[in-house]
Protein backbone atom coordinates (compact mmCIF):
# COMPACT_ATOMS: atom_id res chain seq x y z
CA UNK A 1 0.00 0.00 0.00
CA UNK A 2 1.17 3.50 -0.89
CA UNK A 3 0.07 6.76 0.74
CA UNK A 4 -1.09 9.20 -1.93
CA UNK A 5 -3.04 12.38 -2.58
CA UNK A 6 -5.50 12.63 -5.46
CA UNK A 7 -4.53 15.62 -7.66
CA UNK A 8 -6.72 15.17 -10.73
CA UNK A 9 -9.40 12.94 -12.22
CA UNK A 10 -10.29 12.16 -15.81
CA UNK A 11 -13.45 10.20 -16.59
CA UNK A 12 -13.21 7.30 -19.04
CA UNK A 13 -16.37 5.61 -20.26
CA UNK A 14 -19.35 5.37 -17.90
CA UNK A 15 -17.68 4.09 -14.75
CA UNK A 16 -13.89 4.37 -14.87
CA UNK A 17 -11.45 7.15 -14.10
CA UNK A 18 -7.79 7.89 -14.75
CA UNK A 19 -6.36 9.28 -11.51
CA UNK A 20 -3.21 11.33 -10.98
CA UNK A 21 -1.76 10.88 -7.49
CA UNK A 22 1.08 12.57 -5.66
CA UNK A 23 3.18 10.17 -3.57
CA UNK A 24 6.30 10.50 -1.45
CA UNK A 25 8.05 7.48 -2.90
CA UNK A 26 7.10 7.64 -6.58
CA UNK A 27 6.38 11.30 -7.33
CA UNK A 28 3.43 11.44 -9.69
CA UNK A 29 1.54 8.21 -10.21
CA UNK A 30 -1.15 7.79 -12.87
CA UNK A 31 -3.45 4.79 -12.67
CA UNK A 32 -6.84 3.60 -13.84
CA UNK A 33 -9.59 3.14 -11.26
CA UNK A 34 -12.34 0.78 -12.42
CA UNK A 35 -15.84 1.64 -11.17
CA UNK A 36 -14.59 4.77 -9.33
CA UNK A 37 -17.62 6.80 -10.47
CA UNK A 38 -20.19 4.38 -9.10
CA UNK A 39 -19.34 4.73 -5.41
CA UNK A 40 -22.31 5.30 -3.16
CA UNK A 41 -23.28 8.83 -2.23
CA UNK A 42 -23.05 9.91 1.39
CA UNK A 43 -19.57 8.54 1.95
CA UNK A 44 -16.14 9.94 1.20
CA UNK A 45 -14.76 8.22 -1.87
CA UNK A 46 -11.11 7.18 -1.59
CA UNK A 47 -10.68 8.20 -5.24
CA UNK A 48 -11.84 11.82 -5.14
CA UNK A 49 -10.11 15.18 -5.52
CA UNK A 50 -7.75 16.15 -2.69
CA UNK A 51 -8.45 13.04 -0.66
CA UNK A 52 -5.41 11.64 1.10
CA UNK A 53 -5.68 7.92 0.59
CA UNK A 54 -3.82 4.64 0.81
CA UNK A 55 -3.76 2.69 -2.45
CA UNK A 56 -2.66 -0.69 -3.73
CA UNK A 57 -1.56 -0.59 -7.36
CA UNK A 58 -1.08 -3.33 -9.93
CA UNK A 59 1.77 -2.05 -12.11
CA UNK A 60 1.79 -2.73 -15.86
CA UNK A 61 5.04 -3.73 -17.46
CA UNK A 62 3.86 -3.19 -21.04
CA UNK A 63 4.74 0.22 -22.50
CA UNK A 64 1.75 2.52 -22.84
CA UNK A 65 -0.42 0.53 -20.42
CA UNK A 66 -1.71 2.24 -17.28
CA UNK A 67 -1.31 0.72 -13.85
CA UNK A 68 -4.58 -0.19 -12.14
CA UNK A 69 -5.78 0.49 -8.61
CA UNK A 70 -6.64 -2.70 -6.77
CA UNK A 71 -7.72 -1.19 -3.45
CA UNK A 72 -8.01 2.22 -1.80
CA UNK A 73 -8.91 3.52 1.64
CA UNK A 74 -9.35 7.06 2.97
CA UNK A 75 -6.77 8.53 5.36
CA UNK A 76 -7.89 12.19 5.35
CA UNK A 77 -10.74 13.56 3.20
CA UNK A 78 -10.07 17.31 3.71
CA UNK A 79 -13.82 17.89 3.65
CA UNK A 80 -13.63 21.57 4.66
CA UNK A 81 -11.89 22.41 1.39
CA UNK A 82 -15.03 21.37 -0.50
CA UNK A 83 -17.11 23.79 1.55
CA UNK A 84 -15.20 26.82 0.24
CA UNK A 85 -15.08 27.56 -3.49
CA UNK A 86 -11.97 29.74 -3.10
CA UNK A 87 -10.18 27.00 -1.14
CA UNK A 88 -11.12 24.48 -3.82
CA UNK A 89 -9.75 26.80 -6.52
CA UNK A 90 -6.51 27.25 -4.56
CA UNK A 91 -6.09 23.49 -4.11
CA UNK A 92 -6.62 23.04 -7.86
CA UNK A 93 -4.02 25.70 -8.57
CA UNK A 94 -1.43 24.01 -6.35
CA UNK A 95 -2.18 20.62 -7.90
CA UNK A 96 -1.68 22.04 -11.37
CA UNK A 97 1.74 23.41 -10.44
CA UNK A 98 2.77 20.03 -9.03
CA UNK A 99 1.58 18.10 -12.06
CA UNK A 100 3.62 20.36 -14.33
CA UNK A 101 6.72 20.26 -12.10
CA UNK A 102 7.07 16.73 -10.67
CA UNK A 103 8.04 13.69 -12.72
CA UNK A 104 6.62 10.19 -12.51
CA UNK A 105 8.75 7.68 -10.57
CA UNK A 106 10.78 10.52 -9.01
CA UNK A 107 10.60 10.54 -5.17
CA UNK A 108 9.53 13.96 -3.86
CA UNK A 109 9.02 13.69 -0.09
CA UNK A 110 9.49 17.44 0.35
CA UNK A 111 6.82 18.30 -2.22
CA UNK A 112 4.43 15.76 -0.69
CA UNK A 113 4.84 17.27 2.78
CA UNK A 114 4.46 20.77 1.32
CA UNK A 115 1.13 19.88 -0.27
CA UNK A 116 -0.14 18.25 2.93
CA UNK A 117 0.85 21.32 4.92
CA UNK A 118 -0.78 23.65 2.39
CA UNK A 119 -4.09 21.77 2.48
CA UNK A 120 -4.08 22.08 6.27
CA UNK A 121 -3.53 25.85 5.96
CA UNK A 122 -6.53 26.11 3.63
CA UNK A 123 -8.97 24.44 6.01
CA UNK A 124 -10.97 27.25 7.52
CA UNK A 125 -8.18 29.82 7.27
CA UNK A 126 -9.86 32.15 4.78
CA UNK A 127 -6.53 33.56 3.57
CA UNK A 128 -6.08 31.83 0.24
CA UNK A 129 -3.33 34.12 -1.02
CA UNK A 130 -1.18 33.44 2.03
CA UNK A 131 -1.42 29.71 1.39
CA UNK A 132 -0.61 29.82 -2.32
CA UNK A 133 2.21 32.33 -1.72
CA UNK A 134 3.84 29.99 0.80
CA UNK A 135 3.21 27.00 -1.43
CA UNK A 136 4.63 28.62 -4.56
CA UNK A 137 7.84 29.86 -2.94
CA UNK A 138 8.47 26.52 -1.22
CA UNK A 139 7.71 24.50 -4.34
CA UNK A 140 10.29 26.56 -6.24
CA UNK A 141 12.80 25.79 -3.49
CA UNK A 142 12.02 22.06 -3.45
CA UNK A 143 12.51 21.88 -7.21
CA UNK A 144 15.76 23.88 -7.10
CA UNK A 145 14.30 26.91 -8.89
CA UNK A 146 14.04 29.34 -5.99
CA UNK A 147 14.83 33.00 -6.77
CA UNK A 148 17.86 34.84 -5.39
CA UNK A 149 16.59 36.99 -2.51
CA UNK A 150 19.79 37.94 -0.69
CA UNK A 151 22.24 39.49 -3.16
CA UNK A 152 21.89 41.67 -6.23
CA UNK A 153 22.22 39.54 -9.34
CA UNK A 154 24.10 42.33 -11.11
CA UNK A 155 26.69 43.59 -8.63
CA UNK A 156 26.68 40.73 -6.09
CA UNK A 157 26.23 42.98 -3.04
CA UNK A 158 23.74 42.18 -0.29
CA UNK A 159 20.40 43.86 -0.85
CA UNK A 160 19.57 46.61 1.64
CA UNK A 161 16.58 48.89 1.35
CA UNK A 162 14.32 48.82 -1.69
CA UNK A 163 14.98 46.47 -4.59
CA UNK A 164 13.51 45.25 -7.87
CA UNK A 165 12.36 41.66 -8.38
CA UNK A 166 13.20 40.49 -11.91
CA UNK A 167 11.74 37.19 -13.21
CA UNK A 168 14.07 37.32 -16.21
CA UNK A 169 17.20 37.78 -14.09
CA UNK A 170 16.08 35.22 -11.51
CA UNK A 171 15.68 37.31 -8.38
CA UNK A 172 16.41 40.70 -6.85
CA UNK A 173 18.43 43.63 -8.14
CA UNK A 174 19.45 46.94 -6.62
CA UNK A 175 17.28 49.68 -8.05
CA UNK A 176 20.42 51.34 -9.43
CA UNK A 177 21.47 48.08 -11.15
CA UNK A 178 18.37 47.53 -13.23
CA UNK A 179 19.59 49.65 -16.14
CA UNK A 180 16.02 50.04 -17.35
CA UNK A 181 13.13 52.42 -16.93
CA UNK A 182 11.01 52.65 -13.77
CA UNK A 183 10.00 49.26 -12.39
CA UNK A 184 7.86 48.16 -9.44
CA UNK A 185 9.98 48.17 -6.32
CA UNK A 186 9.94 45.89 -3.27
CA UNK A 187 10.34 47.32 0.20
CA UNK A 188 12.91 45.87 2.57
CA UNK A 189 10.06 44.59 4.73
CA UNK A 190 8.36 42.75 1.89
CA UNK A 191 11.65 41.18 0.83
CA UNK A 192 12.17 40.05 4.43
CA UNK A 193 8.78 38.30 4.29
CA UNK A 194 9.80 36.44 1.11
CA UNK A 195 13.10 35.39 2.70
CA UNK A 196 11.28 34.22 5.83
CA UNK A 197 8.88 32.06 3.81
CA UNK A 198 11.72 30.55 1.80
CA UNK A 199 14.03 29.73 4.71
CA UNK A 200 11.92 28.80 7.72
CA UNK A 201 10.45 25.39 8.52
CA UNK A 202 7.06 24.59 7.00
CA UNK A 203 5.43 24.11 10.39
CA UNK A 204 6.47 27.57 11.59
CA UNK A 205 4.89 29.23 8.54
CA UNK A 206 1.41 28.39 9.78
CA UNK A 207 1.86 31.20 12.33
CA UNK A 208 3.01 33.77 9.76
CA UNK A 209 0.95 36.94 10.16
CA UNK A 210 0.09 38.08 6.64
CA UNK A 211 -3.31 39.53 5.87
CA UNK A 212 -5.04 38.92 2.54
CA UNK A 213 -4.03 42.28 1.06
CA UNK A 214 -0.32 41.85 1.84
CA UNK A 215 -0.38 38.19 0.80
CA UNK A 216 -1.91 39.05 -2.58
CA UNK A 217 0.62 41.85 -3.09
CA UNK A 218 3.55 39.50 -2.47
CA UNK A 219 1.97 36.77 -4.60
CA UNK A 220 1.81 39.16 -7.55
CA UNK A 221 5.55 39.72 -7.17
CA UNK A 222 6.42 36.00 -7.11
CA UNK A 223 3.92 34.64 -9.63
CA UNK A 224 5.55 36.08 -12.81
CA UNK A 225 8.80 34.40 -11.76
CA UNK A 226 6.99 31.06 -11.46
CA UNK A 227 5.28 31.29 -14.83
CA UNK A 228 8.51 32.39 -16.51
CA UNK A 229 10.56 29.49 -15.14
CA UNK A 230 7.88 26.82 -15.52
CA UNK A 231 6.97 28.08 -18.97
CA UNK A 232 3.18 28.11 -18.55
CA UNK A 233 0.29 29.95 -16.90
CA UNK A 234 -1.84 27.63 -14.75
CA UNK A 235 -5.44 27.43 -15.94
CA UNK A 236 -6.66 27.72 -12.36
CA UNK A 237 -5.48 31.34 -12.28
CA UNK A 238 -8.39 32.27 -14.55
CA UNK A 239 -10.78 30.70 -12.06
CA UNK A 240 -9.15 32.54 -9.14
CA UNK A 241 -9.42 35.78 -11.10
CA UNK A 242 -13.16 35.21 -11.49
CA UNK A 243 -13.72 35.36 -7.72
CA UNK A 244 -15.18 38.64 -6.41
CA UNK A 245 -12.49 41.15 -5.51
CA UNK A 246 -9.62 39.10 -6.97
CA UNK A 247 -7.29 40.19 -9.72
CA UNK A 248 -3.95 38.44 -10.28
Amino acid sequence: MVEALVLSLSDVGEEDRIVTFLTREHGLLRAAAGGARSLKKGRTAPIDLFVRTRIQVAYREQPGRLSRIRAAEVIEPYLLIRESYSDLCAASYMSELIIRSVQESDPVPGVYELMMNSLKLLKGEGNVFRTILIFELRLLKEMGWDPELEKCLKCGDVIKGKSVFSPLEGGVLHVKCTGQGPQPQISAGDLAFLRFITNRSLHSLGNLKLNEAKSSQLFRIVHPFTTHHLGFEPRAIKVLNSLPGWSI
